[in-house]
Formats: structure tokens, C-alpha cells, sequence
């Protein structure tokens, strides 16, 4: 009781009401001590709350204007379907790759229209990308992406030919050529989700060569020279 105690009083003395703030105070752990929470009446507006683990925890009843829930885990997490940070995931996802495409419809010289949310070609398909978009994640390999095989049999039809690798915290995308990405497809890992095959893609952040895509017992691919700037 004393230990549960000492957290009231910190925080009944402190001179803020901001979330974040208020457990720094408190000396609570934001990997440990929010997992499975009834967050019920908390107020999280304008929190930036990267590094939290909210496994498991109800913001049904919590008021997140403008929380920002990027680099924060909430596998299992209940919202609102008002007030639900996935939705800003995808509405920024969104607006991420028409930003990419648009960028390459400069670059490329030609036009580039949807053939799906991730597939873009041209008017008569020589041309064709596909665009895939991850979060930035607080690790070694801060990216993390994926590539099909039917993403590859729609590449490699086209003239010219590009996976596009955007990134939501980064203000340019790579944009790789079929070419190269077919090259390491033999020497990356792969997964079966539902029996259908998919390799990783992960790109590291190298500080004195910049991003590479990182390929298993050889050498890194320098991304670099396939940056967009958006």
C-alpha cells in the first residue's frame, strides 16, 4: 500500500495534467506498467507516446485528442471507432503514397494511375511500381517491409520497373529497381502466411552509408542512390 501510496503523492503534487509528464514523475515504467489498463477518464490529448506498451488496454472511455500513438505498442488495445489511432495510420498511410506517386510521376515523365491500392503504371504499362509504406520502429532496422511474389509477376512485365519503399517519418522514398530487388530475393527470408510465400524486406540505417536494404550473409544494398525526394 505504501508503494501504490508514494505514486499518489507525486502525482497529486505535480504541476501538470499531461500524461506523459505525470508518469515520468511518478516513476511508473511505460514498457511495463500500462499493459491491460482501464484508462477510463484519462486524458492523452497531445501526448507523444512513443516507447509506451498498451497491450491489451481499453481507451474506450479516454479522451486522445491528438494523441500520437506512432512507435507506441497497442497490439490488442480497445478505442473508440471514433477515437481510434489505426484510422490515422491509414489516413496517413494514404496520404504518404499519393505523395510518393506524384513524386514519381515527376521523376519517371510519365503519369502513373492505381491499379490497386499498392500497383501503378502508366497508360500503356511499361511503366510500373508498387508502393508499400512502413512506420518507423525504435530498433536497429527501422523499416520493415514486405514483397510477394504476385507484386514481382506484375514488375516484371514492365519496361521499367520499381519498388518503392516510403517510409511515414521520412520526407524522401527509395525507389528500387526490379532488377536489384530480384537479385537479393534468393538470399533474403522468407514466411508462408496462409500458404502463400513473402520475403522480408528490411532497411537499416547505416550511419556512415546511410539506409541499406539488409541482405542475410552478404552485402547490404546502399539505398541512397534510389532515393526520391518527395
Amino acid at each position: 500500500m505504501m508503494f501504490i501510496d508514494n505514486y499518489l503523492k507525486k502525482i497529486d503534487a505535480a504541476n501538470t495534467e499531461n500524461f506523459v509528464k505525470l508518469v515520468e514523475i511518478s516513476g511508473l515504467d511505460p514498457k511495463l506498467d500500462f499493459r491491460f489498463a482501464n484508462f477510463e477518464g484519462m486524458d492523452f490529448s497531445g501526448c507523444s507516446l512513443k516507447g509506451f506498451d498498451f497491450t491489451g488496454s481499453d481507451f474506450t472511455r479516454a479522451r486522445l485528442g491528438n494523441a500520437n500513438f506512432d512507435g507506441a505498442i497497442i497490439r490488442g488495445a480497445v478505442f473508440s471507432k471514433i477515437e481510434n489511432p489505426r484510422r490515422n495510420d491509414n489516413k496517413n498511410i494514404t496520404t504518404k503514397r499519393q505523395q510518393i506517386i506524384r513524386a514519381m510521376s515527376s521523376w519517371l515523365g510519365t503519369d502513373l494511375k492505381a491499379v490497386s491500392r499498392t500497383w501503378f503504371e502508366n497508360s500503356d504499362s511499361t511503366t510500373r511500381v508498387v508502393c508499400t509504406i512502413s512506420k518507423g520502429f525504435d530498433s536497429g532496422t527501422p523499416y520493415w517491409f514486405a514483397y510477394h511474389p504476385k507484386w514481382d509477376d506484375f514488375l516484371k512485365e514492365a519496361l521499367k520497373a520499381y519498388f518503392i519503399l516510403g517510409c511515414l517519418d521520412l520526407d524522401s522514398a527509395f525507389a528500387i529497381p526490379r532488377s536489384v530487388i530480384a537479385k537479393a530475393l534468393p538470399d533474403l527470408h522468407a514466411s508462408q502466411d496462409n500458404g502463400r510465400k513473402y520475403w522480408h524486406i528490411h532497411v537499416r540505417r547505416n550511419i556512415s552509408k546511410g539506409y541499406e536494404l539488409a541482405v542475410p550473409n552478404k552485402i547490404n544494398v546502399s539505398l541512397d542512390q534510389f532515393r526520391v525526394s518527395l
